[in-house]
Formats: structure tokens, sequence, C-alpha cells
């Protein structure tokens, strides 16, 4: 039994999910773009991870692509304080990371992930480009097999995407130890796995 769950988690799997992610604020005073602070909306989330077994350790390599679509909005921080949309914002993150399952059974196999790459953040604003900077991730999370090929995948995940140290110093209002703020957010997501 323990030889047969071994084989089949070493094995490739493909698993598009779908999911729900919150948080991540922009300040101005990383950017010139913005006169003041702007936050993406909580909004849900696609993608797909893509696990390669490494040897006979249950681990996996994994290489993820995830996409929100969302806005950047001002305001909003009052109760009943309505959001003010400045644009639509693009975020994508493009990882790769280690899939750490730390038991297993038939019913479940719980596990840790950690990933690092590439956030890009495109704001949909004439003339402005995405900008990719260092990110990474971390989170827990849980596979659930329903049939040899098949199964649910549940996780939570923090992201940390770099945005570098401030550079509006015209202002004076910014000149504060509060520059170089970074970009966090978490998600949860329900994925579907598909092992061949």
């Amino acid at each position: 039994d323990r030889y047969y769950r071994r084989y089949q988690d070493n094995r490739l799997e493909l698993t598009p999910f779908a999911g729900y992610t919150s948080g991540g604020t922009i300040f101005s005073d990383t950017t010139n773009l913005f006169n003041q602070d702007v936050t993406a909306a909580s909004s849900g989330n696609f993608g797909v991870n893509f696990g390669i077994p490494i040897g006979y350790s249950n681990m996996k390599l994994e290489l993820m692509v995830n996409r929100q679509d969302t806005d950047l909005t001002t305001g909003g921080g009052g109760l009943f304080e309505p959001d003010n949309r400045v644009a639509n914002f693009h975020v994508t993150y493009y990882h790769g990371g280690l899939l750490i399952p730390f038991n297993e059974s038939r019913i479940a196999t719980p596990f840790v992930i950690v990933s690092a790459g590439v956030g890009s953040l495109q704001p949909d604003i004439s003339g402005v480009s995405a900008s990719n900077r260092f990110s990474a991730s971390a989170g827990v999370g849980v596979k659930v097999p329903v049939s040899p090929n098949f199964g649910i995948r549940l996780e939570g995940r923090g992201y940390f995407t770099s945005l570098g140290s401030g550079n509006n110093f015209n202002d004076c209002s910014h000149c504060s130890a509060t520059s170089g703020h970074d970009f966090y957010q978490g998600q949860v997501n329900l994925g579907f796995v598909i092992s061949f």
C-alpha cells in the first residue's frame, strides 16, 4: 500500500484552478503614476500548476501561472465609504517552486508550498507598460484523491512582490520611513488535479 501511494504521487500533475485574491496596495511613494495610494480590489483569479516529481521523494517541482483581473481603487477605507475606481489592473504570477507533502493517506495529502519568480503588475493606463518584479509565495494546502488519475486540491497562499525603493521625492509628504512599500496579496484556490 505504501509503494502504491508512492507510485501514484510520483507522476506528473496538471492542476487548473480558480480562486479568490484579496489585498495588494501600491503606495504613492513607489511610483510617479499615482498621487495617492491605490488598492487592488478583491476579485477572482485563475491559473494552472504543472507538477514534476523529484525522484522518489514525493516532492514536486511546480511551475505556476496565476492571473487576477481586477481594478485599482482609492478610498473605501471607512464604513460604507465608496471605492473610487482608477483603472483596470492585471496581476500575473510566473513562479517555480516546491510542493512538499508532510503526511500521506488514502484520504488526503496535506502539503506546504513555496515558490518564487516574477510578478507582472499591469495597469490599463495609456502609455504605461507592465512592471515585472521579483515575487515569492508560501502556503499550505491539501490534495484529496477521487480516483487514481483525478483529485481535488485546496490551498491558501500569501504572495510578496518587491516594488523597490520609493522614488517620489518631489513631495515631502512622502519623505518618510514608509518609502519602499511592497505588494502583498492573499489567495485561496480550488483546483482539479489530473495525474498522468
